[in-house]
């Protein structure tokens, strides 16, 4: 994305923030798009009052610093906490939907482990899908070394903001422990990639993985569904719409057997 002007219910977007990004501004402009579309406006990390526009009902402003500065136990859970009652409140209250926008290095003021982000995001593309909310988490580059940015954006759809870092994949909610790959999964993010994966099967006995828009996996790329499979016993990964030069190599490498519980669906 260029800017955040198209964004719409059920959008999820990475905001890699540069340092000559004016974000106060930008982050205004989000928030007077959902007075404009009839959104309520979440606001998470605001350490100042200029991201508000007037006030008004339609808006809730929170800072998780100020929140742990005053005693309250504020973490990933309570952020998603916080966006699904607000979800729903926003429904019973007649808005269109929940607009959010979200300072990361706020919430994580001390920083965050890439196994914490790609459980956070991931949690949180599925509430997104399934309430039709509109999600920007913004993370600033000074607050996240590289490593972290590009776990950020690989599970994100959307991302607006330019780095050279940015991952070659991304995994996104496609429904209920269901996930769309796209991309390519090769050396350089398998890493990337596995760190996802493994937050996945460690929430569900079952993930299916939809691959029709997966350019390629390379062997690091299919050493990493192998090992997040075999992490935890009794879990499965099932491969969907996978292409013949993916299946051959599977077959190749000799992961088309039954003690790797990984399924290659027809």
């Amino acid at each position: 994305m260029a800017t955040l002007d198209p964004v719409d219910a059920g959008d999820h977007v990475c905001w890699l923030v540069g340092p000559g990004d004016d974000f106060t501004a930008t982050a205004r402009a989000f928030a007077a798009d959902g007075a404009l579309f009839g959104d309520k406006v979440l606001l998470i990390g605001a350490p100042e009052t200029r991201w508000s526009l007037d006030g008004a009902s339609r808006e809730v402003v929170v800072d998780p610093v100020a929140e742990r500065a005053g005693g309250a136990a504020w973490n990933a859970t309570a952020l998603l906490d916080l966006v699904r009652q607000e979800a729903e409140a926003a429904t019973h209250q007649g808005f269109r939907a929940l607009r959010v926008l979200a300072r990361m290095d706020r919430m994580w003021p001390r920083g965050a482990s890439p196994q914490e982000i790609a459980r956070h995001e991931l949690e949180l593309d599925a509430l997104v899908l399934a309430r039709g909310a509109v999600v920007v988490c913004a993370y600033h580059g000074a607050g996240f070394r590289p490593g972290l940015l590009e776990q950020a954006v690989g599970v994100h759809p959307h991302q607006l903001g330019t780095r050279a870092e940015v991952p070659g994949f991304r995994m996104y909610s496609a429904g209920t422990d269901c996930w769309s790959v796209s991309g390519v999964v090769d050396s350089d993010s398998a890493d990337t990639f596995r760190t996802a994966l493994d937050e996945l099967v460690t929430r569900s006995a079952t993930v299916r993985l939809r691959c029709e828009d997966l350019e390629l996996v390379d062997v690091a790329g299919m050493r990493a569904l192998v090992d997040a499979a075999c992490k935890v016993p009794g879990r499965r990964i099932v491969i969907e719409k996978a292409d013949e030069a993916f299946r051959r190599c599977w077959s190749l490498l000799g992961y088309d057997v039954p003690q790797i519980p990984v399924e290659l669906a027809p």
